[in-house]
């Protein structure tokens, strides 16, 4: 669809974008460019950009916090694409993905048992007043 769109202009027009030619270890792996879906691995085609800085990856951006990005770094790549250029990126999906669930369920552990040793401790003062 993208490609298309850029193979129906004028050559000119072509030279003003980069590429991005992305790949992973596992077939079916869905693919997203700056939090857009762009398509499952293997892709039939290059994905044109616009120069500059991009992020890819195969972790949909509805899951993707903080603590899960500092742990996936195999599955999230912030890339710079120059102009007229194509970048080749490799993604390690193998297992990652799983693991984002199991971050998850760590963050909200944390937060449960940081909110109960609050709780804990107002509990306490209080008592003791």
């Amino acid at each position: 669809m993208i490609t298309t769109y850029c193979r129906s202009q004028n050559e000119s027009g072509i030279e003003n974008f980069g590429f991005i030619d992305i790949k992973t270890d596992s077939m079916d792996v869905p693919l997203f460019v700056d939090g857009i879906f762009i398509g499952s691995h293997p892709l039939d085609d290059v994905i044109p950009v616009l120069p500059g800085f991009h992020e890819v990856s195969y972790i949909p951006p509805e899951i993707q916090k903080k603590k899960v990005r500092e742990n996936l770094t195999e599955g999230i790549k912030r890339v710079y694409v120059a102009k007229n250029d194509t970048l080749k990126v490799f993604l390690f999906y193998d297992h990652y993905l799983a693991q984002v669930k199991t971050v998850e369920k760590q963050i909200k552990i944390q937060n449960y048992i940081g909110f109960s040793l609050f709780g804990m401790l107002i509990f306490l003062i209080l008592s003791i007043y």
